[in-house]
Parts: C-alpha cells; sequence; structure tokens
C-alpha cells in the first residue's frame, strides 16, 4: 500500500532510519533486503493521484483504467491497491531504468540496501492477456545487479514456478511449491489440517516417501543454481506458525527446522518462530514479537531457542550444507535420509 516510493515512512524514522540500520546490520556481517512490489501502489500513491486528476497525464499509462475512466484494475479486486501496467516505457524507466528510480535508488546510498524480496511477483506485469512478468523479472534483477553486483532478489511465488523460473530473472523465490507444501504434508497435524493461502481444501497429511518425492520431483525442474538461492520457509507473515502447524507434538518443530537448516536454499525464519511463536492462519500469525520476554519466560521455548541457534550454527561453520549437492538415501513414513 505504498504512499511513495521516493521516501520512507516518517512514521518509522524516515530515510536517515534507514541508512542507520543498513549501517548497522553491516557492521555485524548483516545483509539487509527491502521489501518491494512491482504489481501495484496505493491509491494515494503520487502516481495514482496524478493519473486521476489528469486523464492526460504520463502517470495515467502506469494503470490499467476502464474506457469510462473512472475505474481501473487492483490486486484481487482490492480497490486500495491498483495495479501497474508495464506496459509503460516511462514506468519502466522509473521503476529500473533511471540511476535514481526506485529499484537502483535504495541500493545505492540513499539506503543502501543489498536487495530486493518483490511482493506479489507471479503476478507482476499479467493481466487479463498480456503478459510481461519475465520482461519485469529480468528488469528488476539487471536493475538490482547494476546498482550493486551482489545484491539478491527474491521473488514471493506461490505456485509452481518451473516456467517462472528461467535464470535470467530473479536470483530465486520463496520456495512454497518445493519445500513448504511438502514439509506441511508430512509434519501437519492430521487431526487440524491447515489451508494453504486460501485454497478450498486443507492440507493432506503424507508420509515421508511421497514428501521426499515431491521435492525430488520439483527440484528437477528448476536449476540447481535457482534452488539454492531460493528461500526454503516453513511459514511466513501469509501463513500458520509452524508451532500451531504441528500440533500437539512439539519436536517436529526442530524437524521442520532441522529441514530448514540442512536442505539445499536459504533458511528463511519468520520472526517468533524460534521461540514457539503461534499462530493459526496467516493473520493470527502477525503478532507481535513477545519482547518482554526476552532472556526468557513463558512465552520463549528456550529448548527450541537453542535447536535454532545450534542448527543456524552449524549451516555457518559447514561448506556442505551452505553450498554442496544432495543425495536422497531413505524415505519412509516418518522418517527422511539424505546426504549433503
Amino acid at each position: 500500500d505504498a504512499h511513495t516510493f521516493s521516501a520512507v515512512d516518517p512514521l518509522l524514522g524516515g530515510d536517515e532510519a534507514l541508512r542507520r540500520l543498513t549501517a548497522a546490520a553491516h557492521a555485524r556481517g548483516i545483509r539487509v533486503l527491502g521489501d518491494f512490489t512491482s504489481n501495484h501502489t496505493g491509491v494515494t500513491h503520487e502516481w495514482f493521484e496524478a493519473a486521476r486528476r489528469d486523464r492526460k497525464a504520463p502517470e495515467r499509462d502506469f494503470y490499467y483504467f476502464d474506457a469510462d475512466g473512472d475505474g481501473y484494475a487492483a490486486w484481487l479486486g482490492v480497490r486500495s491497491l491498483p495495479k501497474l501496467n508495464h506496459a509503460s516505457p516511462l514506468l519502466r524507466q522509473r521503476l529500473f531504468d533511471d540511476p535514481q528510480g526506485v529499484v537502483r535508488k535504495w541500493l545505492g546510498p540513499d539506503g543502501d540496501l543489498d536487495g530486493w524480496r518483490v511482493d506479489v511477483a507471479n503476478m507482476s506485469g499479467r493481466y487479463q492477456g498480456e503478459d510481461r512478468y519475465h520482461e519485469v523479472a529480468r528488469s528488476m534483477r539487471a536493475a538490482s545487479v547494476a546498482a550493486r553486483p551482489d545484491a539478491l532478489v527474491v521473488a514471493e511465488h506461490c505456485h509452481d514456478v518451473s516456467t517462472d523460473l528461467t535464470g535470467d530473472g530473479w536470483h530465486g523465490v520463496m520456495n512454497y511449491m518445493g519445500f513448504t507444501r511438502p514439509v506441511w504434508t508430512w509434519l501437519a497435524d492430521p487431526a487440524d489440517p491447515p489451508e494453504f493461502l486460501g485454497q478450498p481444501v486443507p492440507v493432506p497429511h503424507l508420509g515421508g516417501g511421497a514428501v521426499a518425492e515431491t521435492m525430488r520431483d520439483f527440484t528437477s525442474r528448476i536449476a540447481w543454481s535457482l534452488l539454492t538461492t531460493s528461500f526454503n520457509l516453513v511459514g511466513s507473515h501469509d501463513t500458520s506458525r509452524i508451532r500451531s502447524l504441528v500440533g500437539a507434538d512439539p519436536r517436529l518443530v526442530e524437524v521442520a527446522a532441522g529441514l530448514l537448516f540442512t536442505m539445499p536454499g536459504i533458511p528463511m525464519v519468520t520472526y517468533g518462530d524460534e521461540v514457539g511463536m503461534r499462530g493459526s492462519f496467516g493473520e493470527d500469525g502477525r503478532r507481535p514479537m513477545p519482547w518482554a520476554q526476552a532472556g526468557g519466560g513463558p512465552q520463549w521455548d528456550e529448548g527450541l531457542r537453542t535447536a535454532y541457534a545450534r542448527l543456524a550454527r552449524l549451516r555457518r561453520e559447514s561448506v556442505a550444507l551452505r553450498r554442496g549437492g544432495l543425495r536422497w538415501v531413505y524415505a519412509g513414513d516418518n522418517v527422511l535420509v539424505y546426504l549433503r
């Protein structure tokens, strides 16, 4: 719901706060990705307001307005999120090509970000019969790398990415299809199966053999380099929390974390998962981090926190886990064995 792409909201401290954040993170060896959507803006964005004020404004072509001039396309019909039209050369210039455009500006001195996570990436550039998705992905990556050669661009994509992840666009995706869904089918509480991102049927409960086969099938469809630069996740701000997902047996959270840190890909941990935060659906899982309990307390599972820290350390210290190949050894209903 972006009001502007040219400044950080004063509510969050403004541009200077972002620069302080990235400087402090970099001093600790931490990289920072910005979150950006190439699919839409908010209705209060200056581009959309200019387009509505004047039908001859250049920003008019940035959006999909109806022939009568009043209606417009919006993300999933949400009227506060008008959809961007990437057929506009001027839009592409302001987003990607201009050195002071949205993507490059914040990877430079203005923000010193290290890359982007792209929201609603799978819908970007797609509307009715029009498909400029791959053009958007290539432009976003090219602009990012031009501004920062080691930039990372990871796209949100909740579906089959095998034809969308071509190697010249996003570096990787949030790997819901090849990791999250298979892990959920194995570890989710069969007595209370969750739904997946609004789908009309609950997640099925499958044995380890089917899970391994699903993962193998998926990894065979994309390049290894793309798999290893994708985010593996057992949940996100849009889904159930892993602690709620597994039900009565909290040990299964450690199983999920073990897969997260030892499978090929970038482990993505949503804040609070490492201390057992709960949430049975997306909005429920967006609770504030329980900082009041920092250092221990009834809301923190210290054993789980220790397990996450141990796995993170193991991955950081192991070249095989960070860069090695994968070979499946055995899969039973309740057992998965693989070599890195």
